[in-house]
């Protein structure tokens, strides 16, 4: 304020000062003084500029920072457990495909124990050496294991190793009957007479279809005399009296059995047929009835 009025006083002096000049008398201005800015104006600045700074310290007072603050993450984890499934331990068996015998040693030599009906199972205990046969649990067997022959069950769950059982000893084969139709020096008479005659009969016959024509045959002999059956040859004909297999038999004694396997395969073009089973084929043997010799049986092969 005081600014101005100086500078207003300044002007006013002036102009009275050139109205008191002469006529063509030229007034040269001189270079007005300047008159340095006193103390007070700085002050006055000074207060203008801390003013406005304490403003402007006031507009920020009264300002309020707000800050939302983010919920602090917290991760999360989910433990998965890994199950690691074992397989199942199972036993190892056989079914049987077919009506199976099941034997005390592993060959068609050994004595029959029993069978394993069409299905049925049995736990494997072991094998034979050749691979062939199957050591089995069955009750009735030597120390309650048996034998049973490969080609007619089906294994299934069977370990890398399949331990080796030895085989038991081959059964003996009964003594010769002795010929007592020899003369007697000291007896006129032949009451005496044999000691009996075998008598051979085509016993049975199972079979099962391997794959098309090809079949899996067991024929079953058995001697139903009272006397030691001699060597003699089976046949199993697979259409009545054509093709089919054949085995030499060497002996069999009163009361025993044998039984006899073959695999075969059909030529012709039908899928059902009528074989049969010879016993004593050439009729070697002198028997008690010879009229058992022979059966029928169907094959079938859908």
């Amino acid at each position: 304020m005081r600014i101005k009025v100086l500078f207003s006083v300044l002007v006013l002096f002036s102009l009275l000062a050139s109205c008191n000049m002469p006529a063509g008398q030229v007034t040269v201005a001189q270079p007005s003084e300047i008159v340095p800015v006193s103390s007070d104006v700085d002050a006055v600045g000074t207060a203008v500029e801390l003013t406005a700074a304490a403003k402007l310290t006031e507009i920020a007072g009264s300002a309020t920072a707000t800050f939302t603050a983010n919920p602090e993450l917290t991760p999360t984890f989910t433990l998965t457990p890994t199950v690691t499934t074992l397989p199942a331990q199972c036993t190892p068996l056989v079914t049987a495909n077919v009506v199976a015998n099941v034997r005390s040693g592993p060959d068609t030599a050994y004595d029959i124990v029993g069978s394993l009906s069409l299905g049925q199972t049995a736990t494997i205990a072991g094998r034979n050496d050749a691979n062939n046969w199957w050591n089995i649990e069955y009750p009735v067997g030597s120390g309650r294991f048996a034998w049973i022959a490969g080609s007619v069950v089906t294994p299934s769950c069977l370990p890398a190793v399949v331990q080796v059982v030895a085989a038991p000893p081959l059964p003996t084969a009964p003594p010769a009957a002795a010929d007592d139709n020899s003369d007697d020096s000291n007896d006129n008479n032949n009451s005496g007479g044999s000691s009996g005659k075998p008598d051979l009969v085509a016993y049975a016959m199972q079979y099962y279809v391997v794959s098309g024509k090809t079949v899996h045959v067991m024929v079953s002999v058995k001697n139903s005399g009272n006397a030691v059956a001699g060597g003699f040859t089976v046949k199993w004909m697979a259409n009545q009296d054509k093709g089919g297999c054949d085995w030499q038999v060497q002996g069999l004694g009163p009361g025993k059995r044998k039984d006899l396997e073959c695999e075969y395969t059909y030529e012709w073009g039908a899928n059902q047929y009528t074989s049969t089973l010879f016993v004593d084929w050439g009729g070697g043997l002198a028997e008690q009835d010879e009229n058992n010799n022979k059966q029928y049986y169907d094959v079938k092969l859908k």
